[in-house]
C-alpha cells in the first residue's frame, strides 16, 4: 500500500510537525509513505516536491495585475469610512484562506501509483476546492483546523458564537460584525457544489474537532475518526530540570512559568491569547518568586509592562533545544482563544510538565482537570491564574500523571496502527 500526505510545508507550524512525524512513523512501520509538498525546505528523506501546475502566462500576468490593483485600493481606502464596506472585515482574527487556484498539479496525482491520497494542511493555494473534486484517488483528510467544514476561517468565531459552519452561510445569517463582502460565504458555497457529496473520509486529532465536523453542515454524514497526532518520545521526555536551569542562567529558586509567545498584548481577540497571559500575570501574588520562559515572539511592549524577569528565546526550530526549554519549566500556560491538539501542550506533558490552559478546543483531550494540569473557564484571566497556583501546589503529583497521560493516550504504535486501519477501509472502499 503506497500513501501519499500532501501538506503545503514541510517545515514551521504544527501541521507540518505532524504531517512529517506521521510519514517519517509510517515508514518505520513498514508502511510505502511520502509526503508532498509546495516547496521542500527540510532534508527528511520521505518529503518530495510535488510538480507544480502548468500556468497560463497570460492568466498568470493578469491575476497579478489585478492584485497589485486591489492592494493598491485597500492601501488607499483604508481609514475612510465610505470605503469599509467595499472589502471584506472580520472581527475573527483566524486565518482566512480562499484556495481559488491550485499551485500543484492534480493530474500528476491522479496518474500516479498511490493507493491513497492523505490531505493534510493544503491551504495558500496548494490545491483548489474545485481539484479536491478532481482528485480520483481515495482520499483521507486529517483536520488540523476546522477550515474544511467552515467558510474561508481557519476556525469558527468562538468569541461571538458564531454557528455558520452548522446551520450554512446564507445572506441573512452574516454576523453584524462582519462587513463587506463575505468571502466566507463565497468559499463555503465552492466547497458544497464540489465537495460536500465527495467520498472523502476525516480524522481529527481531537474529539473537538470531530465533534465539529460531525455537527458541521457540510461533513455531518461523512465518517471521521479520531486519531492523535505523533509525538517523538524519544526528544519530549523527562530530563533533569536543574542542570537545563543552570545551563541557561535560569534562577533555581524561582516558580518557572513557560509560555508560547508573549505579543499582541493589547488584543483580546488575537489567537495566541497573549492578552490574557498578560492580564493573569497581573494577578500573580509576590510576583519576585517567579521567572517567566518564553519560546516565541516577544514584543517591546510586553517587556516594558511586565514586572516580572523573563528569558525570551524566540521560535526554536530544533526540537532537542525546544524539549530542554519544557523541562526548564514548572509549568506550561496555554492562553489560546482556539486550539485543535496543540503541540505545546502535547510536548509539555511528555516531558511531565503540568499544563494550565482555557477549556476550549481540543485542549481537554491532553489536559484532565486537575489530574496533570488544569483547564480554566475560557477567556477567566482570574481562572488561569487560579490554575497557576493549583499546578505549583501540586506539580509533583501532577507531573507524575503527565507522564502516565502521555504514554497511554499518545503512543505511537497504537496511532499508527490505526491510521493504516483507516487507509486499508478507505482503499477497499
Amino acid at each position: 500500500m503506497k500513501i501519499l500526505l500532501l501538506n503545503a510545508f514541510d517545515t514551521g507550524g504544527g501541521a507540518a510537525q505532524a504531517a512529517v512525524r506521521l510519514v517519517e512513523a509510517l515508514n518505520q512501520y513498514h508502511v510505502n509513505a511520502t509526503l508532498g509538498v509546495i516547496d521542500k525546505k527540510s532534508l527528511y528523506p520521505y518529503v518530495i516536491e510535488i510538480p507544480k501546475k502548468k500556468q497560463n502566462k497570460a492568466l498568470y500576468y493578469i491575476r497579478c495585475f489585478f492584485n497589485l490593483f486591489f492592494q493598491s485600493l485597500s492601501i488607499i481606502f483604508d481609514s475612510p469610512l465610505i470605503f469599509l464596506h467595499l472589502k471584506f472585515n472580520t472581527t475573527n482574527n483566524i486565518l482566512h484562506s480562499k484556495n481559488n487556484s491550485s499551485i500543484i498539479d492534480i493530474n500528476w496525482i491522479n496518474k500516479s501509483d498511490f493507493d491513497v491520497v492523505n490531505l493534510h494542511w493544503i491551504c495558500g493555494n496548494m490545491i483548489s476546492i474545485k481539484d479536491i473534486s478532481r482528485i480520483t484517488k481515495p482520499i483521507v483528510w486529517t483536520l488540523h483546523d476546522s477550515w474544511p467544514c467552515c467558510g474561508a476561517e481557519h476556525h469558527q468565531n468562538l468569541l461571538e458564537n458564531d454557528k455558520r459552519y452548522q446551520t450554512g452561510y446564507f445572506r441573512n445569517n452574516k454576523p453584524k460584525t462582519t462587513i463587506g463582502p463575505d468571502i466566507c460565504r463565497k468559499v463555503w458555497n465552492k466547497k458544497r457544489k464540489y465537495l460536500m457529496n465527495k467520498n472523502i473520509t476525516f480524522i481529527a486529532p481531537s474529539k473537538w474537532e470531530q465533534d465539529t465536523l460531525k455537527s458541521s453542515y457540510l461533513f455531518k454524514d461523512k465518517e471521521c475518526f479520531c486519531i492523535p497526532n505523533i509525538i517523538d518520545h524519544e526528544i519530549f521526555y523527562q530530563k533533569n530540570s536543574n542542570q537545563i536551569r543552570a545551563m541557561y542562567n535560569i534562577p533555581l529558586n524561582k516558580k518557572i512559568l513557560g509560555f508560547g509567545a508573549a505579543c499582541d498584548i493589547n488584543d483580546p481577540k488575537a489567537v495566541k491569547g497573549s492578552y490574557y497571559s498578560f492580564e493573569m500575570l497581573k494577578k500573580l501574588k509576590n510576583p519576585e518568586s517567579y521567572y517567566l520562559v518564553i519560546f516565541g515572539p516577544t514584543n517591546s511592549v510586553f517587556a516594558q509592562n511586565i514586572n516580572i524577569p523573563f528569558l525570551s528565546t524566540g521560535y526554536i526550530e530544533n526540537t532537542t533545544i525546544l524539549s530542554t526549554i519544557y523541562n526548564a519549566c514548572d509549568i506550561f500556560i496555554c492562553p489560546s482563544i482556539v486550539e485543535n491538539l496543540p503541540y505545546t501542550c502535547l510536548e509539555s506533558i511528555c516531558c511531565g510538565v503540568p499544563v494550565v490552559a482555557f477549556d476550549v478546543g481540543g485542549n481537554s483531550d491532553i489536559i484532565e482537570h486537575k489530574i496533570n494540569g488544569y483547564l480554566a473557564k475560557p477567556y477567566d484571566t482570574q481562572e488561569l491564574a487560579n490554575g497557576v497556583n493549583y499546578c505549583l501546589d501540586n506539580r509533583k503529583e501532577l507531573s507524575e500523571n503527565c507522564l502516565l497521560k502521555a504514554k497511554k493516550d499518545f503512543d505511537t504504535e497504537k496511532t499508527i496502527v490505526k491510521y493504516i486501519q483507516t487507509y486499508e477501509s478507505v482503499r477497499r472502499k
